[in-house]
């Protein structure tokens, strides 16, 4: 048994937390060895209750193991643990750190580009759902990712203005990715898959769902993001319980302000009096990363020294000024043929200094 395996084994046993596996991992050097202790061992393991211990040993069998991987093979189900190369890298050190993920779709978008949470209210008012739509699809087109719950309101728009975007969209779950709630968003969800995003739980397939999942889960939303947008909140909107496991985790959080006599805009008001960042636009998000700029800075600067010739220059700036663009844009942009543009645009790439994205999309390697 691998240590993907053991940590499926250990997840679908009956009782066990991901608090329970952290334990285990305690007791033994490698979780993968646990299958192999005899009873007495098991029993002698520290800080673990009895209950957890005998289911421990009531499902000590490889065939159990071979039973969940044909369930999560018929639901088309993917799995990846902590200590696996591609697990989420921004995730790995926040405060209960999911053991093992279930996903559909495409598991390398956390550790691209660049990952921006938008949350917000179930009863998005329409200023609610213009703001996620326009600021969703602006950052999208620059090539950032957006990650939200797939909840109805502000989370169904967040993930809809990313489709057909630069960007894709992540939904991090409370269920099971073999059961979407609300049902309503079952097509969002296919639609999300459809477009090369990713979808994700730390809840195996089929198990049972609490009302505690959905704040867990928020756990996640802000540990794999850059940041957290919140668009629309009330005062005891769920939304915020991301902004606080957003400010545990070191994170950046920004605030849509509101209408300061809607009812739906206390929540945004109040984290922002309490020092969150106010945005009226993506400019006021992008600034708060100047590490970025600065790289792109400081790449551009050497890129005169590398032997590239002046038509290869103005693309690279063209490209630099806009962030993502599509091979008809740059044309557009520096009014060059497309043929030219095209040879150009492969050589850039072979030698590291652009990449290409989905779509004949190009950005700065940076």
């Amino acid at each position: 048994m691998n240590k993907r395996d053991a940590y499926l084994w250990l997840n679908s046993i009956e009782g066990i937390t991901n608090k329970n596996i952290q334990t285990i991992k305690e007791n033994i050097n490698n979780i993968e060895d646990l299958i192999h202790l005899s009873n007495k061992e098991i029993y002698d393991l520290k800080n673990i209750n009895l209950k957890i211990k005998q289911n421990i040993v009531k499902y000590k069998s490889l065939t159990f193991l071979d039973e969940i991987k044909n369930n999560l093979k018929k639901e088309n189900v993917e799995y990846i643990c902590i200590e696996e190369k591609g697990y989420p890298e921004n995730l790995k050190y926040i405060h209960n750190a999911p053991s093992i993920l279930f996903y559909k779709g495409d598991i390398s978008l956390v550790n691209k580009n660049f990952n921006l949470a938008m949350v917000g209210s179930r009863k998005a008012t329409t200023y609610g759902i213009n703001c996620a739509k326009s600021i969703g699809k602006s950052l999208s087109n620059l090539g950032i990712n957006i990650i939200s719950g797939l909840a109805i309101g502000i989370d169904s728009y967040a993930h809809m203005s990313c489709i057909g975007g630069n960007g894709k969209t992540i939904a991090v779950l409370g269920s099971p990715v073999n059961n979407i709630l609300p049902k309503k968003n079952i097509y969002l969800a296919n639609k999300i898959l459809e477009d090369g995003g990713l979808i994700l739980s730390d809840y195996n397939i089929n198990s049972k769902i609490f009302p505690s999942n959905y704040a867990n889960r928020n756990r996640i939303i802000s540990g794999i993001s850059d940041g957290v947008i919140v668009v629309e909140a009330a005062k005891k909107s769920g939304a915020l319980i991301t902004v606080d496991f957003a400010l545990e985790q070191g994170k950046n959080v920004f605030a849509i302000p509101g209408n300061i006599n809607s009812f739906m805009s206390e929540g945004c008001n109040k984290i922002i009096k309490e020092g969150a960042i106010l945005i009226n636009n993506i400019e006021d998000i992008l600034n708060e990363y100047e590490i970025l700029n600065i790289k792109q800075e400081e790449n551009f600067k050497n890129y005169e020294n590398t032997g590239l010739n002046k038509e290869s220059i103005q693309i690279i700036d063209t490209i630099k000024k806009q962030g993502v663009l599509h091979i008809d844009e740059i044309c557009d942009n520096t009014r060059m043929e497309i043929k030219s543009v095209n040879a150009i645009l492969s050589e850039l790439v072979l030698k590291d200094v652009l990449i290409e994205m989905n779509n004949k999309t190009y950005s700065l390697n940076v």
